[in-house]
């Protein structure tokens, strides 16, 4: 292996998935920090502190506290048997809650805060850390790149360059906004504000639920194209007439504005006549192309060198913290609209993201966008998980606080019984829940076909780093 190639492994690779694994272990670490401290000033038992889930990898007891990393790095916990018992998820308590005196519920209601309030309050910082530093930020305006020829949409008189202002009333800039507005959609078609040299059209077209994606598209495409910069020899994608040069436009119908989005398009489509839009010479042509299976990466691949046209660039400051709170809130609210309606949207459970989703994501923004994409991802996790554990659901924090407050109201209390059946049976719920988003967190960011037939192939696409 050559030392430019081992370079671009470390860089398009191995040090994203070191910066993503950094950044989530420590915000576990802090919400977990807020949740210990506040326990021990209040004075309550504390059994282990722990990073994830299961039996231990290492750890280590100071003060009678166990201190450890465990194999499953999707959450962690502070082992306290005062609070609602959590055994499901913490495993057997070392002393009986019987044996311990009862933790008030004031003591209970602040232990089970300080956790998000410290993702908060590690947000806060980040999201500061952006607006000094400034945010890096994908050059993809919302301009038509390019119009199928004979489509309703040319017939409707849409041409390239023109700016879309408003989808459904709203105003997007960029075909990240155009995207997420047209998958909130709960009808069978979207409006379009269109300008052009300087006069607004108003256009109704269709948005069609694609069954890759999962959410609805639109049959426009941007103006960002990942390009074949080389064609392997004997490659799926020689086979299929891809030539060096070649714009890529969609896969199978599907638009993709980033090598990112073709990789994982095509890893779908093992041995599967797929059809790709292509740019050459300023003319669309469409191949058809059959992924060979790639077995080191179990996923399709066609056997091309990639490059990106899609840039980035650095805006100083970046956006201050109450712009991106503002925007993240935004962002939940709208998920929250679209499963709400998931019946008009499409937008369900299989849409959302569990922590390989997660992760994945944030590799991706780091990858092309650099450390400040990261730190500005470790703002959105914060808060999500933040107002999530806020949900009154037992496991939660949020559920604690109700226990503790039933508590204080009651002088008494649930029976012990009770909230242990609560417990475990939300604990399934969750861990359930989790692994079947995790499911399609799979199919979509690594490709993996469940059944059928595949061949071994000789190719694959190496997507060079993009650096701001």
């Amino acid at each position: 292996m050559s030392l430019d190639v081992i370079q671009e492994v470390v860089a398009t690779k191995i040090y994203p998935a070191l910066l993503v694994a950094f950044f989530f272990g420590l915000t576990i670490f802090i919400h977990e920090l807020g949740h210990f401290l506040v326990a021990k000033r209040r004075g309550m038992k504390i059994e282990r502190f722990s990073i994830g889930f299961g039996p231990k990898v290492f750890g280590w007891k100071k003060d009678g506290i166990e201190y450890r990393l465990s194999w499953f790095p999707f959450g962690g916990y502070v082992a306290l048997p005062q609070m609602s018992p959590m055994e499901t998820i913490e495993g057997k308590s070392d002393t009986p809650a019987e044996q311990l005196p009862p933790a008030p519920p004031l003591s209970k209601i602040l232990v089970a805060l300080w956790g998000p309030i410290m993702n908060i309050i590690f947000a806060v910082i980040l999201a500061s850390i952006v607006w000094a530093v400034g945010l890096p930020q994908p050059i993809n305006p919302s301009v038509v790149g390019w119009v199928e020829p004979g489509s309703l949409e040319e017939q409707l008189g849409i041409t390239p360059n023109d700016r879309i202002v408003k989808v459904n009333d709203r105003s997007v800039k960029t075909w990240t906004d155009i995207n997420r507005l047209v998958a909130l959609s709960r009808d069978s078609e979207v409006k379009l504000a269109i300008e052009r040299d300087g006069q607004r059209k108003y256009y109704t077209v269709p948005a069609e639920m694609n069954k890759l994606l999962g959410v609805k598209t639109i049959n426009l495409y941007p103006s960002g194209r990942p390009f074949a910069r080389d064609v392997l020899p004997g490659s799926a994608a020689q086979r299929g007439g891809v030539q060096a040069g070649d714009k890529f436009l969609a896969v199978d119908g599907v638009p993709v504005t980033s090598a990112y989005d073709l990789r994982e398009l095509i890893a779908k489509r093992t041995n599967e006549p797929t059809v790709l839009r292509v740019m050459r010479n300023g003319k669309p042509i469409k191949l058809t192309v059959t992924p060979d299976y790639n077995a080191e990466e179990k996923a399709g691949r066609i056997g091309v060198l990639l490059d990106d046209e899609l840039e980035y660039e650095i805006i100083r400051p970046g956006p201050n913290p109450l712009k991106q709170f503002h925007d993240i809130f935004h962002l939940m609210a709208d998920t929250a609209y679209a499963l709400f309606h998931h019946k008009e949207t499409g937008v369900g459970a299989r849409s959302l993201s569990g922590p390989v989703g997660i992760m994945g994501g944030w590799w991706h923004e780091i990858k092309n966008g650099g450390v400040l994409r990261g730190v500005w991802f470790a703002v959105l996790l914060n808060l999500n998980l933040a107002i999530l554990n806020l949900l009154p659901l037992p496991v939660l924090d949020g559920g604690h606080i109700v226990f503790a407050l039933f508590e204080s109201v009651f002088r008494r209390p649930l029976p012990s019984r009770l909230v242990h059946a609560l417990s475990t049976a939300f604990a399934v719920l969750l861990i359930s829940f989790m692994l079947y988003v995790t499911v399609f967190d799979f199919k979509r960011f690594f490709g993996f076909r469940f059944g059928g037939d595949a061949k071994p192939a000789q190719t694959n696409e190496v997507v060079p780093a993009t650096q701001p």
